[in-house]
């Protein structure tokens, strides 16, 4: 998930990590800008690919993370942004697994002790889907991490190139009709999916 000023760059040279000399000089964040800075040296637990957190590009598995909701609320003190200035980038694993020399995967937030890291398709089955899927992650009584389990994580180590993206999400048709611009300038097809019921962003 970017900020919609992000997206030229993008379609124009891939996505690339904060450390990387062929980075976005203007991209901006969005989250929790303390979080994204103690990332840069957090281990990755796994190795192949090694390395830290800053070394990758993460991709949540589906929608509705608690980041987006605190981005949408402003809580923690976190920069408050209407949903429509962020910004859905679909790739598929298969795309990944073909075109990025290293990745890996969690099973909860990476920065959490509990989590487990992987580098085997097969062990996708170590992701809770349903919990990954659903609009409502808040623990309770009954299933205490999983707030945790939401926020898994596909990892990317370096850069992911443009031919990976297979779709854009966006809130608005007025932010379709602009990354639909983008797309004629740079004379590229990528589908744009306009979320109108609410399965990525919230409501």
């Amino acid at each position: 998930m970017i900020h919609y000023s992000n997206l030229e760059f993008i379609l124009k040279h891939g996505l690339y990590t904060k450390n990387s000399r062929m980075k976005d000089p203007e991209y901006i964040n969005i989250g929790d800008i303390q979080l994204i800075e103690q990332r840069q040296n957090f281990h990755v637990r796994i190795d192949p690919p090694g390395g830290d957190l800053g070394d990758y590009i993460p991709f949540y598995f589906g929608g509705h993370s608690p980041m987006l909701l605190n981005i949408k609320t402003g809580y923690r003190g976190i920069r408050k942004r209407p949903q429509d200035e962020l910004i859905y980038i679909v790739c598929r694993i298969k795309d990944i697994v073909a075109q990025c020399p290293a990745w890996c995967f969690t099973d909860g937030h990476a920065k959490n002790k509990l989590t487990e890291f992987y580098n085997d398709i097969k062990d996708l089955t170590h992701v809770d889907w349903e919990v990954v899927c659903t609009q409502f992650w808040g623990n309770d009584e009954a299933n205490m991490d999983r707030m945790r389990r939401k926020q898994a994580e596909f990892l990317v180590k370096d850069c992911v190139p443009v031919s990976c993206v297979a779709g854009i999400i966006v809130k608005t048709a007025d932010r379709e009709a602009y990354v639909k611009t983008i797309l004629s300038r740079l004379s590229i097809e990528i589908p744009i999916y306009v979320d109108s019921k609410n399965n990525y962003f919230y409501p």
